[in-house]
């Protein structure tokens, strides 16, 4: 009788650690590659906020990266169900320490035709 529950016990604790490592490689398949998390990103990305990635991956890359893949797990999860906007992504960003600068312009109007600040400076 003390050899069944052994044995049983044996075979409960080996049954566990199969268990164990089947959840873990599961896992392991489920980490998206950064190319894949883009397809994911890229379409939920409103407004500005194809900009503010970019400029990210240009003055972040590593931590750009891993970013777009927790967000893109976060959107298959479901967690994120809305568009994400440049200003929420900016935020994001700054919220983690990485401010992201933007190249910007300044235009005005002048005699029909738009024209940069720059271009009145140099005069």
């Amino acid at each position: 009788m003390e050899d069944d529950l052994e044995l049983r016990a044996l075979r409960l604790k080996k049954m566990m650690k199969f268990m164990a490592s089947q959840a873990r490689e599961t896992r392991e398949k489920k980490a998206l590659s950064f190319e894949e998390a883009m397809k994911v990103l890229k379409p939920r990305l409103a407004d500005r906020g194809d900009e503010v990635l970019e400029a990210a991956l240009q003055q972040y890359p590593e931590t750009a990266k891993r970013l777009v893949v927790v967000l893109a797990e976060k959107i298959l999860e479901g967690s994120i169900a809305d568009r994400i906007t440049g200003e929420a992504l900016m935020s994001v960003f700054e919220y983690l320490g990485m401010p992201v600068k933007l190249k910007t312009k300044i235009l005005y109007y002048k005699k029909g035709e738009y024209k940069s600040i720059a271009d009145l400076l140099k005069k």
